[in-house]
């Protein structure tokens, strides 16, 4: 009962030689096992190429169903935004240089009015200098000469 692990890979490994000499009959036809791994080859090309197409067309379906008025709609509103924009650029741009030029001019005056006060502030100086220098002599007098104002 014992049967030997050699003798069967031997009967298995001549059976499998003998499968590529035999022939089957599939749906009536005879074939070789050669042949209907490639039927099954071009038979899984073919459904996969189906359903491929089928995907594609799904997606097709999809792209073709968008709402483009809406997408113009939002590309309109974004327009709109960007020319508020541009115009509170210009604007702020214009109300800058305005700002820019009353600076330039408060600037202007500043300068004018501080050159004038540094002038009289000259000039005061030198009164206030003249008069310590008067009074200074006539101290200087008085004290030369207690007598000489009475």
């Amino acid at each position: 009962m014992k049967k030997d692990l050699g003798e069967e890979l031997e009967n298995v490994e001549s059976g499998i030689e003998n499968l590529k000499n035999k022939d089957f009959t599939l749906f009536g036809i005879k074939m070789s096992p050669m042949v209907i791994g490639a039927a099954f080859a071009g038979l899984s090309t073919i459904v996969g190429a189906l359903y491929a197409g089928f995907v594609m067309y799904q997606k097709v379906e999809a792209v073709a169903g968008l709402d483009v008025g809406a997408y113009e709609q939002k590309m309109e509103l974004i327009d709109q935004k960007l020319n508020n924009q541009q115009k509170l650029l210009s604007s702020i741009e214009s109300n800058l240089n305005d700002a820019k030029t009353n600076m330039y001019r408060i600037e202007t005056k500043v300068s004018e009015k501080l050159s004038n006060y540094d002038t009289k502030l000259d000039r005061f100086e030198n009164k206030v200098e003249k008069n310590k220098t008067d009074l200074e002599d006539k101290i200087q007098k008085a004290l030369d000469n207690p007598l000489a104002n009475q």
